[in-house]
């Protein structure tokens, strides 16, 4: 029943039982093969990028961060906690004398005191603006994450379309290898065809079977990138859909206009200044901790003194030093960097869209379209049909089939390339591209 399925399989080596298999020695083993149906799923590169936006993970443990910074702020606007203590007390009764000598009970001893804390310099109006600055400061990181993780995700995709398709030239290569050495054994135990032609069509077919295991593992590596940040199951297979994407020229690109995007769009370039904004309200706080705070108290003491109840009333002052110097270094050193990142990104953008151009004019001037193409595909049975039919030698086959498959592999990569390259330059403008 499971014919068509693909399946993940996991061998199980368990201890047989001596009194069963008196013949086997003590540690032989039983061989289990156990299978588990995989679940392919199809889906278009729009409809992996919905499912990460509401799937993923990281991105919900980080919007956490921007409930987390909106706490933050509501917690510095609060006052200082008024303390009540209650203290000094004695639970045993002095013993006294009335105005005429009689001895009479006192009552029992202690002591109750209340204070508050009062800032002369709004200090907490001040926190409360320097935690604004860094939720905001949390948000940029947040879109930065998103922008970083959705790359990763982007190259996902463009590597899972270009191994799809490279593991269906090679399954093809190989099923035509199969062929031709089922032909030529038959053809060799006749005397037909020497042993050397045998071992030669052999040896391709095991080199294509070793480049069939090595892009296997490479797609396995990013079949469990795309479902870690899918946060799917590890029975499921994603298949992207491939579909006719329509890159824009490179003439139609301006690099000064997006360098200006990129200036004003970039979420960590945001997060950069905002810092510099965060230093210079943390001065503001730094020096309103500089301002001496005020601590306002009554007391109530009963039985502790020459006066049965007494009632007090104190003052306190504490002064803070403040960190007003290193705040003004932190200023000035984010503010040097907020330079060094626009530099950056500027580099970064003429880099990229020079990568871009690159692969672009290289398809442009080299690509196939897709009726030749087609016409191609169809070229490797027909040289196979004619290698078995004697049309043609096995030279001829096999510098044909490597000549095809080297092109092939060529051609997909270019268009993975133009793919990434595409979504580097976006990544580095920090907007799509329309």
């Amino acid at each position: 029943m499971f014919s068509n399925d693909v399946r993940l399989c996991l061998w199980l080596f368990l201890p047989a039982k001596n009194n069963v298999y008196d013949t086997f020695a003590a540690h032989s083993f039983y061989l289990f093969y156990w299978c588990i149906p995989a679940r392919q799923i199809r889906l278009s590169s729009d409809q992996i990028e919905a499912m990460f936006l509401k799937q993923n993970l990281a991105l919900i443990a980080e919007r956490m961060n921007v409930s987390i910074a909106d706490a933050a702020i509501a917690e510095a606007t609060v006052w200082d906690n008024p303390e009540l203590s209650v203290g000094d007390i004695n639970f045993w009764k002095r013993r006294g004398t009335d105005e005429y000598g009689g001895a009479v009970a006192s009552p029992k001893q202690f002591s109750l005191e209340l204070s508050q804390m009062v800032s002369l310099s709004a200090r907490r109006i001040k926190l409360a603006e320097v935690e604004k600055i860094d939720k905001e400061i949390t948000v940029r990181q947040f879109e930065e994450l998103l922008r970083s993780l959705k790359m990763e995700l982007h190259i996902s995709i463009a590597e899972l379309v270009y191994l799809q398709n490279l593991l269906k030239v090679i399954e093809s290569r190989q099923t035509l290898l199969e062929k031709v050495v089922a032909g030529y054994r038959a053809q060799y135990q006749t005397g037909n065809v020497t042993g050397n032609e045998l071992l030669r069509l052999q040896t391709a077919l095991f080199a294509v079977n070793g480049e069939m295991n090595e892009v296997r593992t490479e797609y396995n590596a990013h079949q469990k990138n795309i479902k870690n940040l899918l946060a799917l199951e590890p029975s499921v297979v994603v298949i992207v859909a491939e579909e006719q994407v329509d890159f824009p020229s490179p003439l139609t690109l301006d690099p000064a206009m997006l360098m200006e995007t990129a200036l004003a769009s970039r979420p960590d370039l945001a997060a950069a200044v905002l810092r510099a904004e965060y230093h210079r309200k943390d001065i503001v706080y730094q020096k309103a901790l500089a301002i001496p705070d005020i601590s306002l108290g009554v007391k109530y003491d009963r039985a502790g003194g020459v006066w049965d109840n007494f009632f007090g009333v104190g003052i306190g002052v504490n002064r803070n030093k403040g960190a007003i110097r290193s705040a003004r270094f932190r200023l000035r050193q984010n503010e040097i960097l907020v330079l060094q990142e626009r530099n950056n990104i500027r580099n970064e953008i003429i880099e990229c869209l020079e990568n871009y151009k690159a692969v672009y004019s290289f398809l442009e001037e080299n690509g196939v379209n897709r009726s030749i193409q087609s016409e191609m595909d169809k070229m490797p049975d027909v040289y196979t049909k004619n290698l078995l039919m004697k049309n043609i030698s096995m030279v001829e086959y096999m510098d044909f089939m490597d000549s095809y498959h080297a092109s092939k592999e060529v051609l997909l990569r270019s268009r993975k390339e133009l793919r990434l390259q595409f979504e580097r330059l976006q990544f580095a403008i920090g907007q799509t591209i329309k």
